[in-house]
């Protein structure tokens, strides 16, 4: 839910791996903020969300990664639709969007409601075993991205 512009600037990407620190922040638009948060909340409290997590640092991959570890299921992405690059797609911190978990009797309830709700939104992908799979060449284990999330600040201390 909401729309991506793949939006680097300022981005925990841009500042990490990139180490870029300039650039403004994304734009927020708080009647998009406003209307795609209430109507996230009126899709749970319909229980057509089965789970959703907010994008924010680190971007779309990094908020799947979450939800993935917690709920002990993977995603097999869908390949890009927009004209935006993968890096730009999977690490953007733009404003206002949410990753949610729809089972399939909801789907075109949620769909419905969220057109009719004027809101930007996006199937990016589907329920996939145990990995998250971006393409072919690019996927990782689940436990393993785990155990790299909950031991970061021990193997952190080990390297340094």
């Amino acid at each position: 839910i909401g729309k991506t512009e793949g939006h680097i600037d300022q981005s925990l990407f841009a500042r990490t791996i990139l180490d870029e620190k300039n650039g403004p922040p994304p734009e927020v638009n708080l009647f998009n903020e406003k209307n795609n948060g209430e109507s996230l909340l009126n899709l749970i409290s319909k229980d057509y969300i089965k789970s959703a997590h907010d994008v924010s640092l680190g971007g779309i991959i990094v908020a799947l990664s979450k939800m993935c570890i917690k709920g002990n299921k993977g995603i097999k992405l869908n390949k890009l639709k927009n004209l935006i690059n993968e890096i730009d797609y999977l690490f953007a911190e733009d404003q206002g969007r949410y990753i949610v978990l729809v089972e399939d009797k909801n789907l075109s309830e949620t769909i419905e409601y969220i057109k009719k709700n004027n809101i930007s939104y996006s199937s990016i992908g589907k329920s996939y075993g145990k990995k998250i799979k971006i393409d072919k060449n690019n996927e990782a284990d689940i436990e393993e991205i785990r155990d790299l999330y909950e031991n970061w600040f021990e193997n952190y201390l080990k390297v340094n």
